[in-house]
């Protein structure tokens, strides 16, 4: 575990942090098994030091519990899912607005700047995507109350840069002040051609945020990826999926569309031979509905109405995650897909 202020090398590639008063928190160093360099997003250095949730978790309100600021089924009395980190301020100004500064977890690019807090419930947020990682991770990050002026969709960051300012914004709903925070996401992106499944929902607002809507980004647990990295027990994110995220479900789909998503993360597939072209896909994922490996169908294609088919369900794997975020139901006799991995299905599949 290393604290950095300034500069540190790894190999050949410098890592440059833009100013000597803020600091990330850095888990790599030249002995780590990781291929891979991740920071923390914030300045507080609990986690790195080993310190408990309540030392970083922000909580959903004063008589709730420390994990409702954590991923997975934390809300409603587990009956609600939060995708991401919620990770509270160490410093606040005199009026006690957060003045921590958000930091990028790895080298990556910036996708997606939202500067208008009432154009997303992340109210101002941005997505940088990772491709020097396998697969090409995705980190949001949300609530902020300012970006910088020099993060512009499409420019490179180096890890541990600043991306802007730590906050309350939100659409919707309002955060206290004294409950602002970092929401902090990493994940997949299942589509590029998610407008046109926008098109064919009847919402009411337009899509501002092209693929980069979180209709179209599917995370999951930060803190468990972070602490297998600072235990030095995997090496990419490759291993971190095959590890820690066993398959829930597989899905045979009909479709001859060629899912964007094996070309985006082909390591999460296998390439398609000279002149195939497949009719049916076997789509595998894990717990709240993370695809984790699509390929071309080794069986039968589906017939009949609907275009899935649910070729495993692995319930025990499910039993943490199903309260909140159900991906398999019964329909008499039959397992389908629920309505959730069904908007996934439609999404991936279906240009």
């Amino acid at each position: 575990m290393i604290q950095v202020s300034r500069n540190i090398s790894r190999g050949r590639f410098p890592i440059t942090l833009a100013t000597s008063s803020l600091f990330a928190t850095l888990f790599a160093d030249l002995a780590a098994t990781p291929e891979f360099a991740l920071s923390w997003p914030t300045p507080n250095p609990a986690f790195s030091n080993g310190k408990g949730l309540a030392s970083f978790l922000q909580r959903t309100g004063p008589d709730k519990p420390v994990a409702s600021g954590a991923y997975g089924c934390v809300r409603n009395n587990g009956h609600k899912f939060h995708e991401g980190l919620d990770l509270f301020p160490i410093k606040r100004d005199g009026r006690g607005r957060a003045e921590d500064v958000v930091f990028a977890a790895m080298d990556g690019i910036v996708r997606h700047v939202s500067r208008t807090s009432s154009h997303s419930s992340y109210g101002k947020y941005l997505v940088l995507e990772h491709p020097a990682v396998k697969p090409a991770l995705y980190t949001l990050y949300g609530h902020l109350a300012e970006i910088d002026a020099e993060i512009k969709r499409g420019s490179p960051v180096r890890i541990a840069a600043p991306l802007g300012k730590m906050g309350n914004t939100s659409s919707g709903y309002r955060i206290p002040l004294d409950r602002s925070h970092l929401h902090f996401e990493v994940g997949l992106r299942l589509s590029d051609q998610f407008q046109g499944w926008y098109d064919r929902r009847s919402f009411k607002t337009p899509n501002r945020h092209g693929n980069f809507s979180g209709f179209n980004l599917v995370g999951f647990n930060p803190l468990s990826f972070y602490d297998h990295y600072k235990k030095k027990s995997i090496s990419s994110p490759l291993a971190f999926l095959k590890k820690s995220l066993p398959i829930v479900t597989k899905i045979r789909v009909r479709s001859s569309f060629v899912p964007d998503f094996i070309k985006r993360y082909p390591s999460l597939s296998r390439p398609l031979k000279l002149h195939e072209s497949p009719k049916a896909w076997d789509a595998s994922f894990a717990a709240h509905g993370l695809p984790v490996r699509i390929e071309p169908a080794s069986g039968k294609t589906p017939t009949g109405k609907s275009p899935y088919l649910v070729l495993s369900y692995d319930e025990a794997a499910d039993a943490n995650s199903r309260k909140c975020r159900r991906i398999i139901s019964s329909k008499g006799q039959k397992l389908v897909p629920a309505e959730q991995l069904t908007v996934y299905l439609e999404i991936l599949f279906r240009p």
